[in-house]
């Protein structure tokens, strides 16, 4: 090597249009400002916003946004869309050019956490709000798009996981074959106790992590087997097991094991799989039973002796599998009860 620095070679003439539209695009979203517009266009669901919207929550004169917005729909970012005297602005569509998609979601990434960009969304949800009372038919004309819209502002499970409230304060958990601590983390806010037992020492050092990071103090984490679990593991309000039992050998043992383990009226709660034939789930994730039918499971969990079973199939996914397009198995969700005694009447 001589030391000399690499001579770059010119853009041929045809990739011209495509550096063009980079350097444009990148001149574009350098400005802060609108960066802040685009965050809050992510959540305009229906219409989108007007100018006079955006300029309310973001606290400035309309001219100034409306300057930003021309900058933007002429990038290709942002589309206009009139609707009776009012002008409606919304991102543009995920099938515009590349380099404006990629560069979009880079922006609204490193401006999830921004505190003035927060600031700015919940003033957007007071704007909204006010245009709801403007408009008594909002929920009418939204109807169609209402779980979009729902979803768009605060997520696809945030209703589920407001419904775990519901349970008993004083309840101990286990939530046996852990993983890496996810129900764990989920029920931890709402019960005393969680012990959660995991057979893997990798996903335990997972769980441990995740449990760390959002500082649980109620959280257990044990090495043990559903068959075999640890003497810490008694007088359990709740058991959960989720998508374990499929690697088990003995389930009825471990349905016998997890049924002493229970207090008096605790129960127990499955999901798992319903049967099916996806071969790929025995040969590589090390699966012992290909799903279990519902009187299958019915019988296994008398014989252990829980009472009070009762079973539903979840929702069909009808979906297929990234990796070969195989149907995904659909899953049931199980509640089974330990009596209460009745020996001191």
């Amino acid at each position: 090597m001589n030391g000399s620095l690499p001579v770059s070679t010119p853009a041929k003439a045809a990739e011209l249009p495509t550096v063009r539209r980079w350097v444009d695009t990148l001149r574009t979203l350098a400005d802060p400002m609108r960066c802040r517009i685009i965050r809050l266009l992510e959540h305009a669901a229906g219409p989108g916003l007007r100018v006079g919207e955006l300029a309310q929550a973001l606290k400035l004169p309309q001219s100034t946004v409306s300057r930003h917005i021309k900058n933007l729909v002429e990038a290709g970012v942002v589309d206009g869309r009139r609707d009776g005297t009012s002008m409606f602005y919304r991102l543009a569509s995920s099938t515009g050019p590349s380099a404006v998609r990629q560069l979009r979601a880079l922006a609204r990434d490193y401006l999830a956490h921004d505190e003035q960009v927060q600031a700015d969304e919940e003033r957007l949800l007071r704007v909204l709000e006010q245009r709801q009372r403007q408009n008594p038919d909002f929920f009418n004309a939204s109807a169609p798009q209402w779980d979009t819209i729902r979803t768009q502002w605060f997520g696809e499970s945030f209703h589920l996981e407001a419904m775990l409230a519901a349970l008993n304060p004083d309840w101990i958990v286990g939530d046996l074959g852990a993983g890496t601590g996810t129900m764990a983390a989920l029920l931890a806010p709402h019960v005393r106790q969680v012990f959660a037992v995991e057979p893997s020492p990798a996903m335990l050092r997972a769980a441990k992590s995740r449990i760390r990071t959002l500082e649980l103090q109620n959280v257990t984490l044990l090495s043990g087997r559903l068959e075999s679990l640890p003497p810490e593991v008694q007088s359990l309000d709740m058991a959960l097991i989720s998508l374990v039992l499929h690697h088990v050998e003995d389930v009825r043992g471990a349905l016998g094991h997890i049924f002493r383990v229970l207090k008096p009226g605790g129960f127990l709660l499955i999901v798992d799989l319903m049967p099916h034939e996806v071969e790929m789930f025995r040969e590589q994730m090390g699966h012992r039973w290909m799903g279990f039918a519902p009187g299958q499971m019915t019988e296994m969990l008398s014989h252990a002796g829980f009472v009070h079973i009762r079973r539903h199939t979840l929702a069909a996914r009808k979906t297929r599998s990234r990796q070969d397009r195989t149907a995904v198995p659909d899953l049931f969700v199980m509640r089974a009860s330990r009596p209460l005694d009745v020996s001191g009447l």
